[in-house]
């Protein structure tokens, strides 16, 4: 009877971590889809990733709480023909359904008089799974206050 409780034990905890690492990577995933959605300009599919309710704190705006207004930021974003470089310092946290992915970025856009200009920045993003779908609802992105 110890052995199957320990067996059974065993088979709990490496479902656990099993489900922990693949919701880790789905969460990277999202992020490399957000990245891809922005330079392929598909604002259809990046707002597919947002939920409903989602709060998005951009820099230059103060914020972007509706989805016509996230709607709104992310086209001007597009209109800048981004691309960015992850840095090596993502960091992916999960509490059961809610998952927090954070780091820092180097954004290559056209800046007003439409030469490029790299801009380091930093991110959160916090998810919720929702109907087996992990959607943003908080975001925040915004560039280094100092100079380098």
């Amino acid at each position: 009877m110890k052995k199957l409780f320990l067996l059974i034990s065993l088979l709990i905890v490496g479902a656990n971590v099993f489900a922990q690492a693949t919701a880790k990577q789905e969460i990277e995933q999202q992020i490399v889809q957000w990245h891809d959605g922005l330079v392929k300009g598909d604002l259809n599919g990046l707002m597919a990733q947002y939920a409903s309710d989602a709060v998005f704190f951009p820099t230059f705006i103060n914020a972007a709480r509706t989805a016509d207004e996230r709607k709104a930021f992310l086209q001007t974003l597009i209109n800048k023909k981004p691309s960015a470089t992850l840095n090596n310092d993502q960091r992916v946290r999960l509490f059961n359904d809610v998952a927090t992915c954070s780091g820092t970025w180097i954004f290559d856009v056209n800046n007003a008089d439409g030469v490029r200009e790299k801009k380091p920045v930093r991110y959160l993003f916090v998810f919720e799974k929702r109907g087996g779908k992990w959607l943003i609802i908080e975001q925040h992105v915004s560039a280094f206050p100092e100079k380098k």
